[in-house]
């Protein structure tokens, strides 16, 4: 087969297409993995939001993060009362190594997926 497309160069997401082919996650948890690395760096991106943007409910929302946190792709930390950062890796680097990527700086220029509200579930 041939691929050939005319795809608009707005509004694509840079996804790492080896995460399709995990079996260990469920596809909701791939759409989930798309929707967080469509975002920029330091956006904000709270829970409630999510889940009404991607149609679930909080519960479906808690147990995708999970599957993606059990799979090295997804880390959740508290840096302040209901302030979090989350740090989203690839195949070929966890999420816990681009923690550390990072290093400790939460200033607004670094941060990564960081919001009130966006809870560690």
């Amino acid at each position: 087969m041939i691929i050939r497309h005319n795809l608009p160069r707005d509004n694509w997401v840079k996804y790492d297409k080896n995460v399709f082919l995990l079996t260990t996650i469920s596809d909701g948890a791939k759409v989930l993995y798309g929707y967080m690395c469509g975002l920029r760096n330091g956006a904000d991106a709270f829970d409630v939001d999510t889940a009404v943007k991607l149609g679930l409910s909080q519960q479906v929302l808690a147990r995708r993060k999970r599957e993606l946190k059990e799979a090295g792709l997804l880390l959740v930390d508290q840096i302040g009362p209901r302030v979090y950062v989350a740090y989203i890796g690839h195949t070929g680097i966890s999420a816990l190594q681009v923690k550390y990527q990072w290093g400790s700086d939460h200033s607004c220029n670094s941060r990564v997926g960081l919001a009130e509200g966006l809870s560690p579930d």
